[in-house]
Order: structure tokens, then C-alpha cells, then sequence
């Protein structure tokens, strides 16, 4: 589906894709449904869905739908490492939405994008407004599960980036309280990880090189881990490793770190928005580096 799609799009600008407009409406219909249920499958069907729409769009004309299929593709080829053509689909992602007017995707379209593309297309402080912006978009059209996630993400970057951890702490619980008001505490799970350790870092905590305390349910991070396994929750899975691996490192706690890290690597589709693979694998070079000269084992 990929090859096809790529075929497809060959020797098209966005000018040329805009140039037809859908207006069947049965085959609006079926774009509608095809977005809905990409966003609310199992990962690994959602890119089937988000193909299907790039090419329903070109052999039938653009929707409003259109947009987030191009910004689900861009994500794709990301994934696979083609960062040029995964940027190129981004911006026709964002030109088309612009184009068809389609203020109510804006948060939908960019959570993706920035979740998927845009942390490892672009300097990172810069996606910190436009998240923001995003956010806010999507309370306003009422997507509250993608203002969720931008919510999220956001904190995730300013973490990295600008903000003070006591800052991000102060942004982080105000998002929290919206996401219960909104009922969309299961899109808030994935920022647990880091308020945990955001508190940990701030000495908040008797044991720091665990990620064990108030922010995480059950105070127990391997209780977490154990219950994000039993309900194949790898979104989840993705950022207690990383966090849990990050607060070890920082602590001196080289085994759990190095434990963490293999687990993460032992995920068969690991989320890269809220943590970047190449995090993941610096930390990892880190980890071993410090090992090597604690132990002077070769095997580091």
C-alpha cells in the first residue's frame, strides 16, 4: 500500500492534487469514516485507513479528510526513516487544510504531525508554540482527545526545552485537571511517566532513581508497567521505560537504566512522538559508557 501510494503521488504538487474537489457525497461519507476509524483502530490497522484517504483523495477528488491522511503518511515514511519526503507531505498536509478551510482538523491534523514528524524534523523549541496553538484550536472545534494530546506532547517538549522544571510542573498539573473535566484521562496516561519524574528530579521523592510516587497510580512503577503489559498499552509502555530509564542514569542506578532501555528496545511498535527513538539509543550509549568504566568489562 505504501509502494501504491508513492506511485500515486509521483510528480504531484499540491497545486495538482488540489485541482479536484470530492463532491459524491457517498464518497465523503466513506472519507469521514475512514478518518474516524483510522484515529480509533489498533495501531497497527490505522495506516491501511490513512493510505486508503491519500488515495481516495487522488483518484476522487480532495476532502477535509485529506489533510490528516497526508499527515498520517508523512508520519509513516518517518517512521521508516524517509525524513526529506515525510517533511515534503507534512507541508501539503498543512497547505491543504488551509486550502479546504478545515479549521475543525487543525488540532487533529497537527497532533499528528508534530507527535509523528515535526520533533524529528525541526528544532524542538519551535514546535512548543505551535502545540500550544494547536491545543487551543481543538478546545474550540470541542476535540478534546487531540487537545489531550497536544497537551501532552507539549509538556513532553517543554521538558526537553526552555522551561524550568517547576514551570512545567505548574502547565503540566493545569492540563491534568482539564483532561478529567474533559474525560479524556486515558489520553493523559502517557504524561504520568514524566510528572513523576519531573518530581523526582525536583527531590520530591525518598528513592529518586525509581519512578515510584504520588503522580504514578498505585505509588509503584512496576505496577504500572505491569499493568500497561497485561493491556498491550505500548504508548504507555514507551514513556515508563524511557522516564524510568532516564531517572536511573541521572541517579547512578546503571543496571535499572540499562534494564529499562533493552525493555523499550524489546517493543515491537514503539511510540517515537513523545519520546524520541534517538533519546532512547543516546541514553543507552551513555549508560553503557558509564558501566564500561565502573566495571572496565569489554562487553560495555
Amino acid at each position: 500500500e505504501i509502494f501504491k501510494t508513492k506511485l500515486l503521488l509521483m510528480g504531484k504538487d499540491v497545486d495538482i492534487i488540489m485541482s479536484k474537489v470530492m463532491d459524491d457525497k457517498q464518497m465523503l461519507a466513506i472519507m469521514d469514516l475512514l478518518e474516524t476509524t483510522c484515529i480509533y483502530c489498533p495501531y497497527y490497522f490505522s495506516h491501511f485507513l490513512a493510505l486508503r484517504i491519500v488515495q481516495l483523495s487522488i483518484s476522487h477528488g480532495v476532502s477535509v479528510n485529506t489533510a490528516y491522511g497526508f499527515a498520517y503518511y508523512s508520519c509513516i515514511l518517518c517512521h521508516l526513516g524517509d525524513l526529506c519526503n515525510a517533511s515534503k507531505y507534512a507541508k501539503f498536509a498543512l497547505d491543504i487544510m488551509q486550502r479546504m478551510q478545515a479549521r475543525q482538523k487543525y488540532c487533529r491534523v497537527y497532533s499528528c504531525l508534530y507527535f509523528g514528524v515535526f520533533l524529528k524534523t525541526n528544532h524542538m523549541h519551535s514546535c512548543l508554540g505551535p502545540v500550544l496553538k494547536a491545543r487551543h484550536e481543538g478546545l474550540k472545534a470541542g476535540d478534546t482527545l487531540h487537545a489531550t494530546v497536544c497537551a501532552a506532547l507539549y509538556c513532553s517538549i517543554a521538558f526537553r526545552c526552555e522551561k524550568k522544571l517547576a514551570s512545567v510542573k505548574q502547565v503540566l498539573t493545569h492540563f491534568k485537571r482539564e483532561a478529567k473535566v474533559y474525560k479524556q484521562e486515558a489520553m493523559w496516561t502517557p504524561a504520568i511517566p514524566l510528572e513523576q519524574a519531573i518530581l523526582n528530579l525536583m527531590g520530591h521523592t525518598d528513592k529518586p532513581n525509581l519512578l515510584d510516587g504520588s503522580a504514578i497510580p498505585s505509588e509503584k512503577i512496576d505496577t504500572l508497567i505491569s499493568n500497561a503489559k497485561s493491556d498491550d498499552a505500548e504508548r504507555l509502555l514507551c514513556v515508563a521505560y524511557y522516564y524510568q530509564m532516564l531517572v536511573a542514569y541521572i541517579f547512578d542506578d546503571l543496571e535499572l537504566a540499562i534494564k529499562m532501555v533493552e525493555e523499550y528496545l524489546g517493543l515491537e511498535n514503539p511510540f517515537e512522538g513523545m519520546v524520541a527513538g534517538s533519546e532512547v539509543i543516546f541514553l543507552y550509549g551513555l549508560t553503557s559508557l558509564a558501566q564500561a568504566r565502573k566495571t572496565n568489562e569489554v562487553m560495555w
